[in-house]
């Protein structure tokens, strides 16, 4: 109880604190966090508990985070999750794994407000960490997927210029925050974004729209069932994009809209079907902990009841779009010992968090 009211009162005093990203700046003057970059077991939750052990080195080692890392995919995974979840989760999971000046905003805007269209909910963290003698800025940025109306047009609208305006917005005030940071340049920033659905198209514009920001190979971008979006001359432009991952499922029908705009960086398609009967196995484990229930017994994917009582084929169609499926299909991946799911402690601590 005593370790929950610590938090809940660290992060009241980070939103009073960094309310906007021009206070920033005066706060980042004298508060700095140094810490070694080394493996150490992380608590995460989504919707149930993860334990990962993680270090943030990957980051900070290009060549290697290069390789497909699946605990990479996780933690990106968990961050758009706790940000379509609400500010106050997301800002929780920042500050539990030691980041500060933890800034979000449009979390809570009036339907149809017209400054909410095409400016998705969106929370930027940062840590400084030593690796070798040398201090770099971590930044993270994640951005909320579609569960207001708002988001709902923004969807349509992006149709016919696929996620640009959204993401020139968001690129803009990342861009302001970074700013913010004191000794930060774009030789010591890594940059590290994330989203889910619509968060995840405008994720990747962002990193597209940032590169004043970071370098190319400290700008890491990992999305989920992302949409098509615009790339510019990106496209074709004979850079692999290595650091931009793009995870998606082949039974879902997002990640192939709008049809005319393109996607870059790597790919990672899953495909149900195609999982060996080891890996099916542990998707099913994964989906039974995340979610409580059976992958194909999940009727009420959204937890409105709706597609209980109206169309199964809907519930299919919501299902195989599920940041929950997602997780899945990435946690059918890794079988050694760097993750773990359920802990009593761990589910005690994350239960009253990830209700709210």
């Amino acid at each position: 109880m005593e370790h929950k009211q610590e938090r809940a009162a660290a992060l009241k005093e980070a939103i009073a604190r960094y309310a906007a990203p021009a206070a920033l700046a005066e706060q980042n003057q004298d508060v700095a966090i140094y810490e070694e970059v080394e493996p150490q077991w992380v608590d995460v939750p989504f919707k149930r508990p993860i334990r990962l052990l993680w270090d943030w080195g990957t980051l900070l080692q290009p060549a290697t985070a290069r390789v497909k890392d699946e605990r990479l995919a996780i933690i990106g995974l968990v961050m758009s999750w706790a940000c379509e979840m609400s500010s106050l989760t997301a800002e929780s999971l920042f500050l539990s794994l030691g980041f500060e000046h933890v800034w979000s905003s449009h979390y809570v805007m009036s339907t149809l407000q017209r400054n909410a269209i095409s400016e998705p909910a969106r929370t930027f963290a940062h840590k400084a960490v030593q690796k070798d003698g040398r201090t770099y800025h971590l930044v993270c940025a994640t951005f909320k997927g579609t569960t207001t109306l708002n988001d709902a047009i923004t969807d349509v609208k992006s149709v016919k210029d696929g996620f640009y305006e959204a993401g020139k917005n968001c690129a803009d005030a990342l861009a302001t925050y970074v700013q913010s940071i004191e000794g930060a340049t774009d030789t010591n920033t890594i940059l590290f974004v994330t989203g889910h659905s619509l968060g995840a198209a405008v994720a990747n514009v962002v990193g597209r729209l940032t590169t004043g920001i970071a370098e190319d190979d400290k700008r890491f971008v990992y999305t989920y069932a992302s949409p098509n979006y615009e790339c510019g001359d990106d496209a074709n432009s004979g850079y692999g994009f290595p650091n931009f991952r793009t995870f998606t499922n082949a039974a879902d029908a997002v990640p192939t809209v709008p049809p005319s705009f393109p996607k870059i960086g790597i790919e990672y398609t899953y495909d149900l079907a195609a999982l060996s009967e080891e890996q099916r196995a542990r998707f099913d484990q994964a989906y039974a902990y995340f979610r409580g229930v059976e992958f194909e017994q999940d009727d009420d994917p959204i937890g409105l009841g709706i597609t209980r009582v109206s169309d199964p084929a809907l519930a299919e169609v919501l299902r195989n779009h599920l940041a929950a499926t997602y997780m899945s299909f990435i946690v059918s991946e890794l079988t050694d010992e760097r993750l773990k799911l359920g802990d009593d402690e761990v589910e005690e601590e994350y239960d009253e968090v990830v209700e709210e």
